[in-house]
């Protein structure tokens, strides 16, 4: 997951389209920019909770999200020509209004707000994980200094964060490669059997799956500024797959490698020595990137952004000191809070991942796009095989919904008073 939702990049998005569309090969980078990103630090655990039989969980996480992406394109194609909305506004929150009426866009916004903060809250407790033995510190403090960090990140222009991707991208290519380089060098692997398993770990892990295909509210915006929309199916079905090989590739050969005792962020298990260190500081910088990223978005969602802080950052007018501190408050407060709950939560950062998952991101990645293509195309005559699958969609992503956040609460519950 490395979400940058387009109304948190809106100045930088509205030089774009004035200027050029996306090719293709561009909008395959921005899909699997996207998908890939700091989720995979859970993703050798999923493994540990159900063994090899993860491989194929994945790959059907893979098809139903990959699916529901095209879903949106199509659904966006079908109302083009129905609608004055030029197509830089045409985003998730759009979509959902369109389909809805304006319920639908306050639903998809709170839903999408809550997502993001859960994630953002997941993030800071990977990054605690990651950088409490870089600092040399306890896991309480290290959550506190990355929280800090990113509330003074959060602030930084967008027109110098925009370009922040590229460097996050690099991060994370070169934090993948030293933990390949470094397992490679382990004088044995554990290669554990087989296992049948749990039901309840079923749901479990498709919780932390999903939660790494994420970007769907995402999506809108990288359609509409493709060249040719016509191509959006298959760039999605390239894209999906660059992201599955990597998960796949990573996460087995981190079970297979580090075995049944994986933590659930894996780079707690690294090994002493300079490539271990490499790979625990380049995933320290990619979801430190991204954590901030995160809190704007939800802070611009819930309307606590300053006034006078402007959408890039920049102070507009004279304010006195009472006025600015009064107007930074309510974001300070939801800083603190997040970070509170980050320290709070510290233990049980898979019960996290997969509370987001299975509750929010299944709303967004799976149910939503399913239920509004069949709204906005029902008038349109589709198939009934297609209307009958998104049926299908929508009942699988609330029993995997409430049933994964059933099992995360109760993990939550247990890890709390164990």
């Amino acid at each position: 997951m490395d979400l940058v939702l387009p109304e948190a990049a809106k100045e930088v998005d509205a030089e774009v389209h004035e200027t050029e569309d996306m090719s293709a090969c561009e909008t395959i980078f921005n899909l699997s920019n996207t998908m890939v990103g700091g989720g995979v630090l859970s993703v050798p655990f999923a493994f540990r909770l159900i063994s090899y039989s993860a491989a194929l969980l994945l790959a059907l996480v893979v098809l139903v999200t990959a699916f529901t992406a095209c879903l949106i394109g199509q659904s966006l194609d079908a109302v083009r020509h129905k609608t004055d909305t030029p197509p830089a506004c045409r985003d998730y929150a759009w979509l959902a209004e369109v389909s809805f009426g304006p319920w639908g866009r306050r639903v998809v916004g709170i839903t999408t707000a809550m997502e993001l903060w859960i994630a953002a809250v997941t993030f800071l407790v990977m990054s605690g994980n990651n950088a409490k033995g870089l600092l040399g510190v306890n896991e309480f403090h290290a959550v506190m200094f990355c929280t800090v960090l990113s509330t003074v990140m959060v602030f930084i222009p967008l027109r110098v964060y925009a370009y922040v991707s590229l460097v996050s991208l690099i991060a994370l290519l070169i934090a993948s490669l030293a933990f390949l380089a470094d397992l490679l060098a382990m004088p044995s692997w554990s290669m554990p059997d087989f296992v049948q398993p749990q039901i309840a770990d079923l749901f479990r892990a498709y919780g932390l799956f999903i939660f790494c295909f994420a970007g769907h509210p995402c999506f809108p915006g990288l359609h509409q500024t493709m060249r040719q929309t016509k191509h959006w199916t298959s760039c999605v079905s390239l894209s999906f797959s660059i992201a599955s090989c990597y998960y796949v590739g990573l996460g087995l050969i981190a079970f297979m490698a580090l075995g049944t005792d994986v933590h659930p962020v894996f780079t707690a298990d690294m090994r002493d020595g300079w490539m271990g260190r490499i790979t625990i500081a380049f995933f320290a910088v990619k979801i430190q990137l991204t954590t901030p990223v995160l809190l704007r978005v939800v802070i611009v969602a819930l309307q606590l952004w300053p006034e006078g802080g402007g959408g890039s950052g920049e102070p507009r007018g004279e304010h006195t000191v009472r006025s600015l501190l009064g107007s930074y408050l309510p974001a300070a407060v939801l800083v603190v809070f997040t970070g509170a709950s980050a320290c709070f939560l510290s233990q049980k950062v898979a019960a996290l991942a997969s509370l987001a998952g299975a509750l929010l991101v299944n709303l967004t990645s799976v149910v939503l796009p399913a239920v509004m293509y069949a709204r906005l195309v029902w008038s349109d005559k589709t198939s009934k095989a297609k209307l009958a699958l998104c049926a299908l969609l929508v009942a699988f992503g609330l029993v995997t919904a409430v049933v994964g956040t059933v099992l995360a609460v109760q993990d939550m519950s247990k890890k709390a008073h164990a």
